[in-house]
């Protein structure tokens, strides 16, 4: 009888113990996210698509007559929002893995918008404009073939920018832009 009794024992005690340590696992591995999310400031009810970086200012926005609209008809209020708009797009579009599914045609389409807005703009900062050369050279890349490191590119130079011209709390760039002294070119 005892025989019988430790045969089913044993099992059962290497069960516990997996289930055990497979539950620390877990509450480790979720208390490390909380705690991760907590030192970013982060809501943890928030997905890394979903949050809003201007929940505070770190870098004050810039003057909206560095970059003046000859016409309305693109649809864009000021400089701020261009940035602001385009940088959403590609958030949308290319951030968080989804830059090699993205559909072309849509960026495309997207490119060539950047071009006309590019030719109707006035921009009163050098830095800036040199900028705006780079981001035109990408968009008439993209909208002649699907590169998508050109996409890439643009999604870069549209983060740093809004992050400039908008002053997000979120600070973290990709020094690619010469406005702010960063750029690398």
């Amino acid at each position: 009888m005892k025989l019988k009794l430790w045969l089913w024992l044993i099992p059962l005690m290497f069960i516990v113990l997996g289930l055990s340590v497979w539950i620390g696992w877990s509450l480790l591995g979720t208390s490390n996210t909380a705690k991760s999310t907590e030192a970013s400031g982060a809501d943890p009810s928030v997905t890394q698509e979903d949050q809003d970086f201007s929940a505070e200012v770190v870098n004050t926005p810039v003057s909206e007559s560095i970059i003046v609209f000859k016409n309305d008809e693109l649809g864009f209020k000021n400089g701020h929002d261009f940035i602001g708009q385009l940088h959403k797009f590609y958030n949308e579009t290319l951030g968080w893995g989804r830059i090699d599914t993205t559909s072309y045609s849509e960026q495309q389409e997207k490119a060539e918008l950047i071009i006309r807005a590019l030719e109707n703009v006035e921009v009163m900062d050098a830095a800036v404009q040199m900028d705006f050369d780079r981001i035109k050279e990408y968009a008439e890349i993209v909208a002649k073939e699907d590169d998508r490191e050109a996409m890439r590119n643009l999604h870069r130079y549209f983060h740093d920018l809004d992050i400039y011209f908008n002053g997000y709390d979120y600070k973290e760039t990709f020094k690619v832009t010469i406005f702010q002294g960063e750029g690398r070119e």
